[in-house]
């Protein structure tokens, strides 16, 4: 469990913090899009998800570099503003590029799609190992399944990725949220009985947003020339 601990306690997450009062509306707003206009607005949702690959990924070149060995906050917000200019620029280009895009989209449905089931069922088992395949596993398949079945996945795909992030926006301002690396870190101190009864009622949020997004963008998709229906 040590990389599982040292990455739950990383001074990244206290940085992030500061950040969530902003965070948590922008999630909150920008989710719901995703969640029931995914398909209608696919390109600017593929915009975002640019955004979100580079951003993410500047984040955690800081992590890797300074770990929890640097207590100045200015230069988080160099590498985060960084990582949000280039995610501006890889968005745009993957917007013209739609069907890979729409990969890197989908990618990031299977994302929180892992993060979901690591935060209802498998971060019980408190293995590391398990936490990120099962996570990697996700992204792969949903970005493939991109290229097959492009309008099911990119629906599905932003009406998960939609609702989690606003019902973790709602969060931010509710409490008793818990990050993936945090309930492993309780489940493997026999303290799983402690979980705030609230964590579990965002969670079933979550599952309830998805299905609501995803039953909204079928009904309202456009209807194809040879659709009887």
């Amino acid at each position: 469990m040590l990389g599982c601990s040292v990455f739950s306690h990383s001074i990244l997450w206290d940085y992030l913090d500061l950040l969530q009062p902003y965070l948590g509306g922008i999630a909150i707003v920008g989710g719901c899009f995703l969640c029931f206009l995914g398909l209608k607005l696919v390109k600017p949702s593929i915009c975002v998800a640019g955004f979100l690959t580079c951003t993410l990924a500047s984040c955690l070149i800081f992590y890797a570099v300074y770990l929890n060995s640097i207590d100045d906050v200015t230069t988080f917000f160099y590498f985060l503003g960084a990582g949000a200019a280039i995610g501006i620029f890889v968005g745009l280009l993957l917007a013209y590029f739609s069907r890979f895009g729409a990969a890197c989209l989908a990618g990031w449905g299977g994302f929180a799609l892992g993060l979901l089931i690591n935060e209802t069922l498998l971060a019980r088992f408190g293995l590391t190992w398990l936490l990120w395949t099962s996570i990697v596993i996700c992204i792969i398949v949903c970005a493939v399944l991109a290229f097959i079945v492009y309008e099911h996945a990119i629906i599905l795909c932003t009406a998960l990725l939609g609702g989690f992030f606003a019902i973790r926006g709602v969060a931010v301002y509710g409490g008793s949220y818990y990050n993936v690396f945090t309930v492993s870190d309780m489940v493997e101190a026999g303290l799983i009985d402690q979980i705030d009864p609230i964590y579990w009622a965002y969670m079933a949020a979550m599952v309830v947003m998805f299905g609501l997004g995803a039953v909204v963008q079928y009904k309202c998709r456009p209807k194809k020339k040879d659709d009887k229906s």
